[in-house]
């Protein structure tokens, strides 16, 4: 093999392009995550579709998912072309929001002289086949192949905290903007489809846009420079992991297990906390655009961003997230005890966004950290396959959120309140709401117990759920000492505890 080519560190300048390149892509990829938890919101409320039959879609997507990462994360670690080894995995996601697209433009017109069960059958079959061709097929190549393409675009730790913290800021702002419309023009479109298609058309051409501009600006360094920075050989680099190698391996980086869990538990508390806000502030609080004036409230946290370096630096990534996750709870139970007080509410969900902004900034780094502590201590050099665990769980906990709210709606009988609606004429639930008892016992089968049941069983999912991974997380964070360990590592092997080199 020919002389590497040498990459001194103090030649890799801060790369505003590449900033916005993956700033661009990482909102998209958020966007659509934040379509396809709508999945159960938007089959139950605007199709009619019953929440048992979409969570049997939903779980059968589920599925599917479990078994497309850690493949897909082979196939990136096995891909060497011209264009690098993720690039190439960008344009999936124009694929991607083709199908999200097509969820939401689902023709049930063609179902209309079925019965209800047919028509759920049919629908359902509908949904589920393009969710699965979006998250399970082109999601997975987006997501898994975004953390391997920061890594092999910008290798100095410091240029790499300053992008992800920009990379955060914008993906703040962008899904801040999105949860504060999302509510306000389903409400102004009394949740029927065509606000959803309208919607889903705005924000995949913002995704696909940000897809073909990131694959021309974020361009991947060489393996022989990412070899000669790293201090190992690039022809290793470049050799096939085998799947069941590298899961011997992977048994030996216990963070990576750790770091998996504690994302799927924080997603999942995300992603549900979310979609279940739609129905808690619709049918418990009363009104949904006030659910709009909740999270316009997270405007607020954004200077803490300017910060994030300095804090992380000092604490470390791993404390200072379970500290956030500490307050995080507190936020919930005082939503809690005062459901109705709005200032609470909003107090409440500013603490439980408090943990999302470090994770969404530095969440990466610690997935750079666990693939250098691997490499040291097993000898395998993989990428993609590291990025598969934390795909897996974000993906998971965005699928799952709608299977265990649509669980717990069904189980609690909410699907007796949209049958109401939609059997007896009303326009929307807002318009039954307003004749009250007397309304729900005369519509409502079971009457107004019925109805108590459902609010109970949307206020548990709202605030219970999210209390209980949020006590798995903070347990978890308490033994994670990945930082430390990586420390050690590094001055064994020559380097600076920073991991830069020595002089």
């Amino acid at each position: 093999m020919g002389e590497m080519a040498r990459l001194n560190v103090a030649d890799e300048k801060f790369s505003k392009t590449k900033a916005l390149g993956f700033s661009l892509l990482r909102v998209g990829n958020i966007l659509n995550g934040l379509m396809v938890g709508e999945v159960t919101y938007f089959a139950t409320n605007s199709l009619g579709v019953t929440a048992a039959a979409v969570s049997a879609g939903v779980a059968l997507k589920t599925a599917i998912d479990a078994v497309t990462d850690l493949p897909m994360g082979a196939v990136i670690d096995k891909t060497h072309t011209r264009f690098g080894k993720a690039r190439p995995y960008v344009l999936a996601g124009i694929l991607m929001w083709l199908c999200t697209i097509a969820i939401f433009v689902a023709p049930s017109g063609w179902f209309a002289g079925m019965s209800q069960q047919g028509k759920n059958t049919a629908l359902v079959v509908y949904i589920t086949l393009f969710s699965t061709l979006a998250s399970a097929v082109f999601g997975t190549m987006c997501n898994i192949g975004y953390e391997t393409h920061i890594k092999r675009c910008v290798v100095y730790d410091k240029n790499r905290i300053k992008l992800l913290t920009i990379v955060g800021v914008v993906f703040a702002v962008g899904s801040l903007v999105l949860q504060m419309a999302l509510p306000a023009v389903i409400a102004s479109f009394h949740g029927a489809q065509q606000g959803f298609v309208i919607i889903a058309l705005v924000t995949g051409a913002l995704g696909i846009a940000s897809c073909i501009a990131a694959f021309f600006m974020c361009k991947e360094y060489s393996e022989e420079e990412l070899a000669a920075y790293g201090g190992y050989d690039s022809s290793q680099a470049k050799e096939n992991v085998p799947i069941g190698v590298f899961l011997k391996s992977i048994f030996k980086n216990k963070y990576v297990f750790m770091y998996t869990i504690i994302n799927f538990c924080f997603m999942l508390i995300m992603m549900s906390t979310f979609t279940i806000g739609q129905y808690y502030f619709q049918y418990v609080y009363g009104n949904l655009g006030t659910f709009s004036i909740v999270m316009a409230m997270s405007a607020l946290m954004l200077p803490i961003y300017i910060f994030i370096p300095k804090i992380c630096n000092k604490f470390g990534v791993a404390s200072v997230i379970r500290g956030s996750m500490i307050l995080a709870a507190a936020g919930v139970v005082v939503r809690m005890f005062f459901p109705r007080v709005l200032p609470l509410q909003c107090i409440g969900y500013l603490l439980l966004s408090l943990p999302n902004i470090f994770i969404a900034c530095v969440g990466s780094q610690i997935n750079f950290e666990c693939m250098e502590y691997g490499r040291y201590k097993t000898g395998v050099i993989a990428e993609g396959m590291y990025s598969a665990f934390i795909s897996f769980a974000q993906k998971m906990a965005t699928s799952l959120s709608s299977v265990l709210i649509g669980v717990i709606l069904s189980m609690t009988g909410f699907d007796l309140l949209t049958a109401a609606v939609f059997d007896n004429g009303f326009a929307n639930w807002e318009e039954l709401a307003a004749l009250g008892v007397e309304g729900f016992d005369q519509y409502v089968s079971g009457g107004a117990q019925a109805v108590e049941g459902a609010l109970s069983g949307i206020s548990f999912a709202y605030n219970v759920i999210p209390l209980i991974f949020l006590a798995i997380d903070i347990v978890l964070l308490c033994f994670f000492d990945l930082e430390k360990q990586l420390k050690k590592l590094r001055v064994e092997n020559g380097l600076n505890e920073d991991g830069s080199r020595r002089n």
